[in-house]
């Protein structure tokens, strides 16, 4: 899959600015063009991860005389970066000592600087990996010797200076220019991986430069890409709050069923669209249009089967009113909000922020980094408008 955006984000601002669905179903990421929440394959998240050198210690349990001692080390080559295996062999005399056959293997390593790990140690034999390659394989079947690794290796990613290499910034390095994100990238920062691939083919990389904050803002147990990452995806529209018309659901005739008949209708009817009425169960939204004018007069299927006589049905666009005391499960539910539901909120008069919501198991609503919903000072003050999505695995 190729990477057709970059955006780099050395600092992180909270509560959606950075990256956020908005009410029209897109996920914005700064610095990068806006595409379709709905086209979201998959979200991977590599965190960022110091490199740690492995170290290992052969230890010579019986040093015989007159016998061969032999290890077979595996590691790279630091000049072309390709494996190389490297047999070692040893072989005692009449008065050998264990300092000594370790002696002769510190020798034989040390003397191939090519090779990506150093031998050190007396008595023992200690062999350590070089920067760059933490890693190796050291083995023996050699029962005259034992072999402990004290430290795993650990292979880093994330460091700034890597992520340069990987996303070079120069003009016409990738589409006239389109990693010149890149230039934004600090060697001496060390970043988060977020790798978010679309169905409509191509890819969009964020780094986000790791420390508490920004790793808590925006990949937080409620953040934007975290809930993304989880499978909530938008599978329709946003609610449109002008949309009323006169409907009936049933299934063709007077029994329950899941067929809407709307007539009168002022704005558009869109698949994903909550429905809203007297009578009209909770939770139900527009799956498909049957028949009629696309979005107009016509017939559609819901999601739940009921039976609601002639009726107006609006949107179930909701404005939560101003300190809410809180969000129980009674009154989610009664708004048409579900447990699982992905929810956008626009401030009222600062619609570009975008708070994105989550609605955990209980029915408690909460945004972003885990904070109330209710409580937080910059939402309780004001009226928002949710719009709301089905919430999808991948």
């Amino acid at each position: 899959m190729s990477v057709t955006l970059l955006n780099v984000l050395n600092t992180v601002s909270p509560l959606g600015v950075d990256a956020r669905v908005d009410a029209n179903g897109y996920l914005n990421l700064q610095g990068t063009p806006a595409f379709k929440a709905s086209s979201i394959d998959s979200v991977v998240i590599t965190p960022y991860a110091a490199e740690v050198a492995q170290q290992s210690t052969v230890t010579i349990t019986s040093a015989s005389t007159n016998a061969l001692f032999s290890l077979s080390l595996i590691c790279n080559d630091v000049n072309s970066g390709m494996i190389t295996s490297v047999p070692l062999t040893v072989t005692s005399d009449s008065s050998t000592s264990a300092t000594e056959i370790c002696d002769a293997f510190r020798a034989a390593i040390n003397s191939m600087p090519e090779l990506s790990v150093t031998a050190s140690g007396t008595s023992t034999l200690v062999v350590t990996a070089k920067a760059g390659f933490p890693t190796f394989t050291l083995s023996t079947t050699d029962s005259k010797m034992t072999i402990a690794t004290g430290t795993t290796g650990v292979v880093g990613t994330g460091s700034g200076a890597s992520l340069i290499g990987l996303y070079p910034s120069t003009a016409g390095y990738f589409s006239a220019g389109g990693f010149t994100a890149a230039a934004n990238i600090v060697a001496t920062n060390n970043y988060t991986q977020v790798l978010v691939t679309s169905t409509t083919g191509g890819s969009a990389v964020i780094l986000v430069k790791y420390d508490a904050t920004n790793v808590g803002d925006l990949l937080g147990t409620y953040g934007t890409i975290t809930g993304l990452k989880a499978g909530y995806r938008v599978t329709g529209v946003a609610y449109d709050s002008a949309l009323t018309f006169t409907g009936t659901i049933n299934n063709g005739s007077l029994a329950a069923g899941t067929i809407l008949t709307a007539s009168s209708v002022t704005g558009t009817i869109a698949v994903g669209e909550g429905l809203s009425g007297t009578n009209v169960a909770p939770g139900t939204f527009v799956t498909a249009q049957l028949t009629g004018t696309p979005g107009g007069a016509g017939t559609y299927s819901v999601n739940i089967s009921q039976s609601v006589s002639s009726t107006t049905i609006t949107s179930g666009v909701v404005t939560i009113a101003t300190n809410v005391a809180t969000f129980t499960s009674a009154t989610t539910i009664s708004m048409g909000i579900l447990p699982g539901d992905f929810i956008v909120a626009d401030p009222a008069g600062t619609p570009s922020i975008g708070y994105v919501l989550v609605l955990s198991a209980d029915g408690t609503a909460v945004y972003n980094n885990a904070v109330s919903f209710v409580t937080n000072a910059n939402v309780s003050a004001k009226g928002y408008n949710v719009f709301k999505w089905r919430a999808l695995p991948l």
